[in-house]
């Protein structure tokens, strides 16, 4: 269960679609015996559908955990920066804004001609459209006999957006405008991620 207080809690499917899509490489983390197991892999939405699709090596001990009906977590990272006390007008702590989306699924295990067509959309979705296949068919096929293919069936979405919503608007401003200053891709994401929330929370008290 993640940790989401209500005000940092996200709920639209398309803000929640788009972490996913600009965050695939994923975290799978099932429990064995009683102890964590954690294999990272990109993991995609299945086109017009909410279930994702994913793949591990045969050769990961975490493939046998991850047969038809198991259980897994998928975790998918948005972006994340410090945010500094000096930044508030008020007196405050550190803390670190960060967006996460959590997805509790049940395993469906893809074989055959559905598993070969998995990996050709994990493939399109990735790889330089204007790039021709090299493989021949055998090739596939042998390649497909060591790798674990698998849908997987959203039964719980959790999204937390912590994005400074407990501060006031003239605060969430100044920490975005800091954030806009700094050479780094995730300050940035975070920056533009508060300013959509900020405008978005602004229009909806009009």
């Amino acid at each position: 269960m993640l940790y989401t207080p209500a005000r940092f809690a996200e709920t639209d499917d398309n803000v929640i679609n788009e972490v996913i899509a600009a965050a695939p490489f994923a975290m799978l983390i099932s429990v064995v015996d009683d102890a964590p197991m954690v294999t990272h892999a990109p993991v995609v939405r299945e086109e017009g559908s909410s279930w994702l699709l994913g793949h591990v090596a045969c050769a990961n001990p975490h493939s046998a955990a991850l047969g038809d009906g198991a259980e897994v977590l998928v975790v998918f990272n948005g972006p994340h920066t410090y945010i500094s006390p000096n930044w508030y007008q008020e007196a405050s702590v550190p803390t670190w804004n960060y967006v996460v989306v959590h997805a509790r699924c049940r395993v469906h295990v893809q074989t055959g001609d559905a598993a070969q067509a998995l990996l050709d959309k994990l493939t399109a979705t990735f790889d330089d459209a204007t790039q021709t296949g090299h493989q021949s068919h055998e090739q596939r096929v042998h390649l497909l006999k060591h790798i674990h293919c698998f849908r997987l069936e959203p039964l719980q979405l959790d999204a937390k957006f912590k994005l400074s919503q407990n501060k006031t608007s003239a605060e969430q401003q100044h920490i975005i405008a800091r954030l806009s200053q700094r050479d780094d891709e995730n300050a940035h994401g975070v920056a533009s991620l508060m300013l959509r929330n900020l405008s978005t929370d602004f229009g909806s008290r009009q």
